[in-house]
């Protein structure tokens, strides 16, 4: 049998459990792409943003087995392959990532294939 104080206890973390899971399932319906807003030109380093376009390269590099897309003119960095993805050219997709720039071009950088969603 719990003590009063135990139940005190219970009844508190059952709270906080329910704020916390209140507070993520807003976040979710609020911010569905976990807040990323539509990449530009002028995005900054460390953003999270969120590309649409065509699929018009890609390419497997020639070290380190990482691939990189190109998206109507933007280059998306995937690396260790994008194990589990199958595009083509042509294929319209959304992808989801940080903005970076590599040899003073910008580039997005997909960690998660799940990322990249076709459309």
């Amino acid at each position: 049998m719990l003590t009063p104080p135990e139940w005190h206890a219970v009844l508190i973390l059952a709270g906080v459990i329910t704020v916390l899971a209140l507070f993520h399932f807003g976040v979710v319906l609020l911010y569905p792409d976990g807040g990323a807003v539509p990449y530009t030109n002028n995005s900054a380093d460390g953003s999270l943003v969120t590309l649409t376009g065509t699929v018009e390269d890609i390419i497997l590099t020639r070290t380190g087995g990482h691939l990189i897309l190109n998206i109507s003119g933007t280059d998306i960095f995937v690396p260790g392959g994008g194990a589990g993805l199958a595009l083509l050219r042509g294929d319209n997709v959304t992808v989801r990532g940080i903005v970076d720039t590599y040899a003073g071009k910008k580039e997005i950088i997909v960690n998660d294939p799940a990322d990249i969603t076709l459309n």
